[in-house]
């Protein structure tokens, strides 16, 4: 019988290694009516920001609420409106203010599935949160002791997020497209919404290959879309074709960034190989798969997956998609 106390200790200490990834100290933690929480901060010019981290095991919840300073009480109908104005360009978390102590905060968190927190996810959310927070704290300042209104901010905000960078424009001024080429004969797709699906290929079938497919927030799109292209270019070389037929009949196979990608800085991270079918829920997710017969005889499919990340085998994590 699993020690319930012991899984929920594991969890949280993984949350506070995360914290301790990013450079951040531990400066309190306690357990209040089975949620174990813990304090760090921020500091930035001008102001502090107060980290609490929470893991409650009633409903399998990892989360991180940024705290800020008290909000002085005649400022809270601007303050509202910048709030509401704020948290409309915000995808995966969102800006609060508890009208009691009148405190400001950023929330989020992820669900832990089978007893096993996603560090990767979590250090994201972390990082995300510190982004978030560090871009749209100084408006909030400027709310605070100045007589701008929420309006004159977000217009200030907008018109310099709307501007296009002077390295994409050419010497006239004028915006200039980047140049793209036709490496490959496939295409990549990623989703930046959530629910997400896999990272996936579409058009290997046609060049006699296994379609490719990656968690999401492995790398995020870029980063996965990336391990994918590696991939194929690896396995297309004819002294790895056996590598690849191996995987078809079965196998595992485990790479190295170096072996995907001779001039990439090198990592720790294993990447692994295997061969998953239709049935699977990472692959009817990617490919809307209702039926057998949705399938296409000739396709196969090969996962991508990170060593150690047991989750990403699992039906359970990919149904009704991806979550953040």
């Amino acid at each position: 019988m699993k020690d319930i106390n012991k899984i929920n200790k594991q969890i949280f200490n993984d949350m506070k290694q995360c914290i301790k990834d990013l450079g951040l100290k531990i400066l309190d933690e306690k357990d209040e009516g089975g949620i174990l929480f813990g304090l760090s901060k921020r500091k930035y010019p001008g102001y502090n920001m107060n980290i609490v981290f929470s893991y409650d095991p009633a409903d399998n919840k990892a989360e991180v609420l940024m705290q800020y300073a008290d909000l002085p009480a005649e400022k809270l109908p601007a303050l509202y409106e910048l709030i509401n104005h704020i948290n409309c360009n915000l995808l995966f978390n969102h800006f609060i203010i508890d009208s009691g102590p009148r405190i400001l905060g950023l929330r989020s968190g992820i669900k832990v599935i089978d007893n096993f927190l996603n560090k990767k996810v979590f250090k994201w959310i972390m990082s995300h949160n510190l982004g978030v927070g560090h871009k749209y704290m100084p408006f909030i300042a400027t709310l605070i002791f100045t007589n701008e209104t929420p309006q004159s901010i977000m217009d200030v905000c907008y018109s310099t997020r709307d501007t296009i960078p002077p390295q994409l424009l050419g010497s006239n001024g004028t915006w200039v497209a980047a140049k793209t080429t036709k490496e490959h004969q496939f295409t990549i797709d990623a989703c930046l919404e959530t629910p997400a699906f896999s990272t996936h290929t579409h058009g290997l079938t046609e060049l006699g290959m296994p379609e490719f497919l990656m968690d999401l927030l492995s790398f995020g799109a870029d980063g996965t879309g990336s391990r994918i292209k590696w991939s194929y270019e690896y396995f297309v070389k004819p002294e790895n074709v056996g590598k690849l037929d191996a995987i078809k009949n079965g196998e595992t196979v485990k790479l190295s960034i170096i072996d995907l990608k001779p001039d990439a800085t090198p990592e720790t991270y294993v990447y692994c190989y295997r061969r998953v079918y239709p049935e699977l829920e990472m692959v009817k997710m990617a490919y809307a798969i209702e039926s057998p017969t949705d399938v296409d005889p000739s396709m196969s499919f090969i996962q991508i997956y990170i060593e150690g990340d047991d989750f990403a085998l699992k039906d359970d994590y990919y149904k009704g998609g991806i979550k953040w």
